[in-house]
């Protein structure tokens, strides 16, 4: 079989989908990556073939200040989804759809595969009558399953009537703001001759499969997802042994708090200043990774905390006491996998909806952007000393952990995607 995988760069998303083409690969199918020229050395180092996007955006670098989302910058949740529609999901629609005919002429896949924004991508496969899944590697962020809770706000799932009500008017609130894009959309559609929607997420429709990676014991939700929606676990690659460098990172003798925010640049750099403040005067050893958007960014030094370019949570985590993060999906889930309770301090995206599924099940705490040195230290300190977080990651990482299988289950999804079963 032939598959081709459509992402861009935009930040945890990427080594996700890099798993499933992995095992894909492995099983002795033919794949090839399509995205920005910024993933182009992690596609390769993963044995996968590469091919840039030529007429859509193609950022070079990641995780930059010049994130073409910039949604950091915004609080009001319309101009949030009118910046995504207007970077990735309806502005560049017709040049996403032309380079994906081109490859689609090229390859000749026989399903492809494409991250969940790239509504171009999936106007180019309904008009060339291609086989299309979506491989999302979080909860699903549109306000299309009336089995959950609505993506953004970070509620919980609705106990009475007036929050059943809340929810379904958050939906339909909350799709309207899509429609921002359609005229983007139906110009990208009439130039590939499809019809005009009615409604931007409509566009969703041509997708057969739509494949989660993440796990359904994390999700909300009452036993199988609706059509056409399907778990495939959390999406990591196994855990790596720390090397004798990655080993020195961590304290035999005090808890450990690793520090980890987001690989995309979110303006997170006062609050990890904060987090760095917070750690200094307790009894701990903290662990805080720059990752890319943290390169060149001065950060204040404390005699119990180590910071470090970058290092691989898998080795680190079955170490650690506590971690403090944004919320994004990978690091969360990671955390969970080894017991580990989280400290969330959302900065945008899926964080609030990440943060509630760890709070409802009180295996974390979550902070406010703005809160304050002495509020991140209380916080961890009931981390580290209350049983009940540590108990409750343990039971909701168990859960998580049985459903762990590095792609396997995604790919066999999207194997059976191509002969149309279910």
């Amino acid at each position: 079989m032939r598959f081709l995988f459509t992402t861009f760069e935009g930040g945890g998303h990427v080594p996700p989908m890099l798993v499933v083409a992995r095992e894909l690969r492995r099983r002795g199918h033919l794949v090839r990556v399509v995205s920005d020229e910024a993933n182009r050395a992690a596609v390769q180092a993963a044995g996968l073939d590469f091919d840039p996007w030529r007429r859509a955006p193609n950022r070079r670098e990641a995780a930059r200040p010049d994130d073409p989302l910039d949604d950091w910058r915004n609080r009001w949740p319309a101009r949030v989804v009118r910046a995504i529609c207007d970077a990735v999901i309806c502005g560049p629609a017709a040049a996403y759809a032309a380079d994906t005919l081109a490859m689609l002429d090229e390859f000749e896949p026989d399903l492809l595969v494409s991250n969940e924004l790239l509504f171009g991508v999936m106007a180019a496969a309904e008009a060339t009558a291609m086989p299309l899944a979506l491989l999302t590697a979080n909860v699903w962020c549109f306000p299309t399953r009336t089995d959950l809770p609505p993506f953004g706000p970070g509620f919980a799932p609705a106990r009475h009537a007036w929050q059943s009500r809340r929810d379904h008017a958050t939906r339909r609130m909350i799709a309207a703001m899509y429609d921002a894009g359609l005229d983007d959309l139906n110009l990208a559609r009439r130039r590939l001759g499809l019809p005009p929607l009615a409604a931007t997420l409509a566009q969703l429709q041509a997708a057969r499969l739509v494949v989660l990676g993440t796990s359904g014991a994390f999700d909300f939700g009452d036993g199988p997802p609706p059509a056409p929606f399907r778990y495939a676990g959390p999406l990591f690659e196994a855990d790596t042994v720390a090397t004798p460098a990655e080993a020195r990172l961590v304290d035999p003798h005090r808890p450990n708090v690793l520090v980890a925010f987001s690989t995309a640049y979110q303006g997170q750099a006062p609050l990890v200043r904060r987090c760095i403040e917070a750690l200094a005067p307790l009894s701990v050893h903290g662990i805080v990774t720059r990752g890319p958007a943290l390169e060149a960014t001065p950060l204040p030094a404390a005699a119990n905390v180590e910071v470090v370019a970058r290092a691989p949570h898998g080795a680190l985590l079955p170490h650690c006491a506590a971690v403090i993060c944004q919320g994004g999906h990978g690091t969360v889930l990671r955390a969970l996998l080894h017991g580990v309770p989280v400290l969330c301090i959302p900065t945008g995206r899926d964080n609030f909806d990440n943060a509630r599924r760890l709070v409802q099940r009180d295996a974390g705490l979550r902070l406010r952007r703005g809160c304050s040195v002495r509020a991140i230290r209380r916080a961890l300190d009931r981390l580290l000393h209350e049983p009940r977080w540590r108990t409750g990651a343990a039971t909701l990482g168990a859960a998580v952990r049985s459903e762990a299988d590095h792609g396997r289950r995604a790919a066999d999804l999207l194997e059976r995607a191509v002969v149309g079963a279910p």
